[in-house]
């Protein structure tokens, strides 16, 4: 730890005295530097965050694996004053407990957190210490009735705010944290062996995405995922059958619902609400946290209870905006999100689909979660996404990506077994069907709609027609 201090401190004085040479030399005049931290070593990379906040510039958070053409995007939008970036090294991926420097915290400008880029339209959230704090203690208020460490074992990105949130919620509460990469938690080799059986301390949490969730239970690492405290899920709708299995392996699942704009998490269960629950085609997605309330609004109106229409989440953990890029969807500490969902009568929410997302196919609305929900029943499937595709006809087609579970599985037996269950009316079954090895997702889970609908474009998919 001695060298990561050592690092804080050297990359701490460089900015200093990168701003003394432009002559910024108050807080205020140096809140227009900006630093990016793209290390994809993550000791450096923490050591990057901590200096950039420390020595009062704004921090961007960034992939170091980003493409030209995303990279071409940030620095048009940031413009930096200082990019740093190393290679992946070859230590343990085990780290330590990182504590925060003994010096009083000085508040960075901002901590502008990607977003967006599996859309092609990456921007920046723009966080500061205080609303990252609100969101820390919202957490902590929420799942511990003590003033107990927050400890977390992460296999999450951390420029992404599901990571950093992790490191944060540690560093404010004087918890413990290991990084690991997913990779050696879910494979079959010896290191794997190793981190898997590491003894946790209590209030030990573990955050995933369902993809993560599906290759730990396929693994069969049941009793791994039970020694955690809770294990937080998001980032990506679930399906019910691996929530079922979950359930039956009495893994504490606490199902949640955030963003970057909102600082993650504004909504959990608990996990022994979750372990004690009936598994919906529509899961509740928890009670509002005590730092956030949740509305649900149509054109400005707030609907009742099981009402469907727009989530809006009110929080002092709400980012300042887009870096550069003005947005309608931010008012004061009110966040306008673009996902549609329900409160039901015992105020858990319930998310429906995006707005984004509706599919209009010949005058008819469809959203592409219901038909994913109802392919995913069937029983057949590892994976799915149901998008909707320009055509002349129709304006727009319900189409399915998909990833077979076995060589048998083909159109006929998944329309065959649609019929059986049937969850969803025949006009919303796709009419353009692509079978994939795996569906394009980003480190978090996220589907890639955009690379999704290149090869849609580029590949012979099936088209079933006369539907």
């Amino acid at each position: 730890m001695d060298a990561w201090f050592e690092l804080v401190t050297t990359r701490r004085t460089q900015l200093e005295a990168y701003a003394l040479e432009q002559g910024r030399h108050n807080r205020q005049d140096s809140a227009a530097l900006i630093v990016i931290v793209a290390d994809a070593e993550p000791m450096d990379f923490l050591a990057g965050f901590w200096a950039g906040v420390l020595a009062g510039w704004t921090v961007a958070l960034a992939n170091p694996n980003w493409a030209k053409q995303e990279w071409q995007s940030v620095t048009d939008q940031i413009n930096p004053d200082t990019i740093w970036s190393s290679p992946c090294s070859t230590c343990s991926p085990i780290r330590p407990l990182i504590h925060s420097p003994t010096r009083p915290l000085q508040t960075a400008p901002f901590i502008l957190i990607p977003t967006g880029g599996t859309a092609g339209q990456l921007k920046f959230a723009c966080h500061t210490w205080a609303t990252l704090t609100a969101a820390v203690h919202g957490f902590r208020r929420h799942f511990q009735s003590d003033n107990a460490p927050i400890n977390s074992y992460c296999v999450l990105p951390l420029y992404h705010v599901s990571g950093l949130m992790q490191v944060m919620r540690t560093w404010l509460t004087g918890g413990q944290m290991v990084i690991a990469p997913f990779k050696d938690v879910s494979s079959q080799n010896p290191l794997s062996s190793q981190l898997a059986s590491a003894c946790l301390p209590p209030y030990t949490y573990l955050s995933l995405v369902p993809t993560q969730l599906a290759r730990l239970v396929a693994a069969e690492r049941f009793s791994w995922l039970r020694q955690f405290h809770t294990v937080l899920l998001g980032g990506a709708p679930t399906w019910t059958a691996l929530l079922n299995q979950a359930i039956k392996h009495q893994i504490p699942i606490c199902l949640t619902y955030g963003m970057t704009e909102t600082g993650a998490m504004v909504t959990a269960m608990r996990s022994q609400d979750f372990l004690q629950s009936v598994v919906s085609d529509r899961p509740s997605s928890g009670w509002p946290m005590p730092h956030a309330t949740i509305q649900i609004e149509d054109s400005s109106r707030q609907l009742s209870t099981g009402e469907v229409g727009r989530v809006v989440v009110t929080s002092s953990a709400i980012a300042h905006g887009y870096h550069n890029l003005p947005s309608s969807s931010f008012k004061g500490q009110t966040f306008y999100t673009d996902d549609l969902g329900y409160l039901d009568s015992d105020g858990q929410l319930h998310i429906t689909g995006r707005a984004s997302s509706q599919i209009i196919s010949g005058g008819e609305n469809i959203f592409s979660s219901e038909v994913e929900s109802a392919l995913r029943s069937t029983g057949q499937l590892l994976d799915v996404c149901v998008v909707g595709l320009p055509d002349a006809v129709w304006g727009e087609v319900v189409s399915a990506a998909y990833v077979p579970l076995h060589p048998n599985v083909s159109i006929a037996s998944l329309k065959l077994a649609l019929d059986k269950n049937g969850q969803i009316s025949r006009y919303k079954y796709p009419k353009r069907w692509l079978a994939l090895e795996s569906i394009p997702r980003n480190a978090q889970g996220k589907i890639n709609h955009q690379l999704l609908k290149m090869l849609f474009d580029s590949s012979a998919s099936q088209s079933i027609d006369g539907q």
